[in-house]
């Protein structure tokens, strides 16, 4: 007779599996409790620090006076290369009002083609390169970025005052001069 009564075995064997179920669901839970939606209007955004193809530094500090536009976009996606054009109109046009900040998904591994892609569009804007820490990317993350391309408008005081992805970006172009207006009837907050 071994170390367990007749029967154990298949018990210990059940309630350890019943265990490691458990673990799993748990961690599950804990990883998707830290992924999050597409942040909203009143949300303060995140800040973030990532380097471009060049290895220079892309920061966003929301909050100290400056509206931006964050976007978030990625080298493979046919809407983002469309988009592309209206965000740099928004970045000419506006671009004394609002600072405009490009994120880019595709990271490093594909820093090439994120380099052949800046020398063929000459977008105009800083874009760095998004990178995972611990599991998650750094910067698209804690903005809940689920799809490309996605922008952010952040007021001075650093609250989201909209995000668009993907074909709603088609409105965020429509009322952007709006937009804008808006914010500059809101300045900032003293600190």
């Amino acid at each position: 007779m071994g170390p367990f009564p007749r029967g154990g075995r298949a018990v210990a064997s059940v309630l350890l599996f019943m265990f490691f179920i458990a673990g799993a669901i748990a961690v599950a839970a804990a990883e998707m409790q830290k992924l999050r939606t597409l942040v909203h209007p009143g949300e303060k955004a995140p800040g973030f620090s990532l380097k471009d193809v060049d290895g220079n530094t892309v920061a966003y500090r929301p909050g100290h006076g400056e509206p931006a536009l964050v976007v978030f976009l990625s080298v493979f996606c046919p809407m983002c290369r469309e988009m592309m054009p209206g965000i740099e109109r928004f970045a000419a046009r506006h671009g004394k009002t609002v600072r405009v900040v490009g994120v880019n998904l595709d990271g490093k591994r594909f820093s090439n083609a994120v380099r052949a892609w800046m020398k063929e569009t000459s977008p105009g804007i800083p874009i760095g390169l998004d990178e995972i820490m611990d599991d998650f990317f750094i910067a698209s993350d804690p903005y809940g970025v689920e799809k490309t391309p996605t922008a952010v408008l952040v007021d001075a005081n650093g609250f989201v005052r909209g995000a668009w992805a993907a074909e709603s970006l088609h409105d965020f172009e429509r009322n952007a001069d709006a937009l804008v207006a808006d914010l500059r009837k809101r300045p900032a907050a003293r600190q």
